[in-house]
């Protein structure tokens, strides 16, 4: 579902948040857009995802995986921000993660698309960071997406024979199977250790 877009005055983004009314709210540019709660389907994929991804970040010693942390711009943090569904910082850029979130460029982000939502939008954004990698995982047909930054924009990584799109920053392979009607998530180096959603 696409956000309302609003401008507020300080106070009453102060009053949000001590209400804690805005822990999906992205700030573009100034511009706040307070983004309806998640289905219990999206947030039920994301927390499978997340719990998947811990563990194989634990297990490899590259990074961590965060849900629903702010992604912050460096030049204006207060004014400009978004919450991809997960965010995975990688081991040595560290430097990125502070209180306030992610200032900073991430290493990979992980949408999961809902109707009319503003997914493909945050993309030029994500890009002016140096967010290496997004996915995009549909949340209602489950087909997933792997782009890759090339030149200050997203480059559509092209899927094997098999179906399999590697997404290599994350360390996993992904692949639509549409009889089943999900998404399989496998580890690129152990293929028993996957997710299905």
């Amino acid at each position: 579902m696409r956000a309302v877009q609003l401008c507020v005055s300080e106070a009453e983004l102060r009053e949000r948040h001590a209400r804690g009314l805005d822990r999906f709210d992205e700030m573009w540019e100034g511009e706040l857009h307070m983004v309806p709660p998640p289905s219990f389907e999206h947030q039920d994929m994301a927390t499978e995802l997340s719990y998947f991804f811990r563990l194989e970040c634990r297990r490899l010693e590259h990074g961590r995986v965060v849900a629903g942390a702010g992604l912050h711009d460096p030049q204006n943090p207060e004014k400009n921000y978004r919450a991809p569904d997960l965010t995975f910082v990688a081991a040595g850029n560290e430097k990125v993660i502070s209180r306030r979130g992610i200032v900073g460029a991430a290493d990979a982000v992980i949408e999961l698309r809902s109707p009319d939502d503003e997914t493909y939008e945050k993309f030029p954004f994500f890009a002016r960071l140096g967010v290496r990698q997004v996915v995009v995982i549909d949340s209602e047909n489950r087909r997933p997406e792997v782009y890759r930054l090339s030149r200050g924009r997203y480059v559509a990584v092209v899927p094997s024979k098999e179906g399999w799109l590697t997404a290599e920053v994350l360390r996993i392979r992904l692949r639509h199977e549409p009889r089943r009607r999900c998404v399989r998530v496998v580890a690129v180096d152990d293929p028993k250790r996957f997710v299905v959603l």
